[in-house]
């Protein structure tokens, strides 16, 4: 999976927040303010709106340990650590982007609230209910074993629960639709927002909340892929509890 990711659209031009930081007058190795990087390492939709949505719906305080999946650049997680106070394991596979997420926390400052590993959600051992929360933002539909995540995300969790947003699928796909999904999107896991919410209980979580969050992202989306593949593709967030 790591060698599909690395040419993915979104992961290419990496240097697009020291050019962003310049832009600023901040040089490659000077100290930043959390909040300069609030418009630049927020690779998802809605950028720090969506983080704080979730550190709400999750209850998050600064006692709360969190678990962010598939973090990045670290942009949520230096954000929740920044403005809510709680530490968060910041967890990435591709080691390019663990290693500026790990880079720009230290230049925040904020590195006694942030952890940043460099592993694969599927094989890293973390301790049993060793979270209060986990979170992952347009990141598992890249992950080959989705079930298999949210039982490791369950024994990973003391108490709390996990916030997703993530892409679904609304119809079926043509096959110019998949090789999008492959060579754009490298989606590995793609399901129905049903399939995805069952996924879940099988991992004994409850009280979960699904919203179609298609018609809010979609004129982002339309930037990425065409029509066709939009008509059958979706957004989804899922928050979850265990149960």
């Amino acid at each position: 999976m790591e060698q599909r990711l690395a040419p993915m659209p979104l992961y290419t031009n990496l240097d697009r927040i020291e050019l962003g930081l310049a832009a600023q007058g901040i040089g490659p190795r000077a100290a930043i303010r959390p909040e300069q990087l609030f418009a630049l390492d927020q690779w998802h939709y809605h950028g720090t709106e969506a983080i704080a949505a979730a550190a709400r719906a999750l209850g998050l305080t600064a006692r709360s340990r969190v678990l962010d999946v598939g973090a990045g650049v670290g942009g949520p997680a230096r954000y929740l650590a920044h403005t809510v106070g709680c530490h968060v394991t910041a967890l990435e596979l591709q080691p390019e982007l663990h290693a500026i997420g790990a880079d720009l926390t230290r230049r925040t400052g904020l590195g006694d609230r942030v952890t940043h590993v460099c592993g694969d959600a599927l094989t890293y051992v973390f301790p049993d209910g060793c979270f209060d929360a986990a979170v992952s933002f347009l990141a598992i539909v890249h992950m080959s074993d989705r079930p298999k995540l949210f039982g490791r995300l369950a024994n990973a969790l003391r108490r709390g629960g996990g916030y997703i947003e993530d892409l679904c699928q609304r119809a079926p796909f043509a096959p110019s639709d998949l090789a999008d999904l492959r060579d754009v999107v490298c989606a590995n896991t793609i399901t129905s927002q049903d399939d995805y919410g069952c996924d879940l209980r099988d991992a004994r979580f409850g009280d979960i909340s699904v919203t179609d969050l298609t018609p809010d992202w979609a004129p982002f989306a339309i930037e990425r892929l065409d029509g066709a593949t939009l008509a059958c593709l979706g957004g989804v967030r899922l928050l979850a509890h265990l149960a």
